[in-house]
């Protein structure tokens, strides 16, 4: 059960289905693109002065940079920086150069860890992310000296009701071997939109993580179901540690 959103799915079953797998698609989280906020107007109207765009995710980049393309065309100076190579590609494959990435993770974290960021003396910063991020990057450049905007540029929804339906049809008629996650929000929408009545089918399938803080986020809930933790959330990593599962090299935890 590959769980990621429908625009981002197609690489990851992909690859399942190269490697002798049934990927089956139940998207847990819808997204689409935040209507103009005044934060974002801000930044429209203001581009020319910031020193640099940080993009916290590949969706950020998907719906923020179109938001921002004929202007930064005309008058933009600012850098852009990606919070880890996923995102990188993202933004280059909008046709934007990446000017700051962290060469391993992808987590605020990492970014701050860069020797460019660590002196941002007077810098005008966005930070370019969906709802409910983190603080940590605005909190820490803001202590270095930066002026910090957040600017929310797409929203994630939960699953509509028929795409509910059809979940706990997979669910109730369909062995799952294994179900990848790649973010806290998306398992919370499935464990808390399915209900007790249904959550013991959960437990009858592994899990796949795409991190230890997503896998905290299961047990706490009360998930007793195998789980496997990928490196990362990547398709590449999701992928290796499903193929590390079924030949037995890594055993669910």
């Amino acid at each position: 059960m590959v769980t990621r959103p429908a625009h981002q799915a197609e690489s990851f079953c992909r690859m399942l289905a190269l490697a002798g797998a049934n990927p089956l698609r139940c998207p847990l989280l819808n997204i689409s693109a935040t209507p103009t906020t005044p934060s974002l107007a801000r930044l429209r109207a203001e581009l020319a002065s910031f020193d640099l765009l940080i993009f916290n995710s590949p969706n950020a980049a998907n719906f923020g940079l179109p938001l921002l393309d004929l202007l930064r065309n005309v008058q933009g100076r600012a850098k852009i920086a990606a919070i880890g190579v996923k995102t990188a590609h993202a933004i280059a494959d909008l046709g934007y150069p990446v000017d700051i990435v962290p060469t391993t993770g992808f987590d605020s974290e990492s970014l701050l860890k860069l020797p460019i960021l660590e002196k941002v003396g007077t810098m005008k910063i966005a930070i370019l992310r969906g709802p409910g991020g983190r603080e940590l990057a605005g909190s820490v450049l803001r202590s270095r000296g930066a002026e910090v905007i957040y600017i929310q540029v797409y929203e994630r929804r939960p699953p509509t009701k028929r795409q509910f339906e059809q979940i706990e049809q997979l669910l109730l008629h369909n062995r799952l071997d294994a179900i990848a996650i790649t973010s806290g929000e998306a398992f919370l929408a499935l464990w808390r939109g399915l209900g007790p009545q249904l959550r013991h089918l959960l437990n009858q399938s592994s899990f796949v993580f795409g991190s230890r803080r997503i896998a905290g986020v299961a047990r706490s809930e009360g998930l007793r179901s195998p789980i496997v933790v990928a490196d990362d959330p990547s398709d590449e990593a999701m992928f290796t540690a499903l193929l590390e599962w079924a030949a037995g090299e890594t055993p669910a935890s």
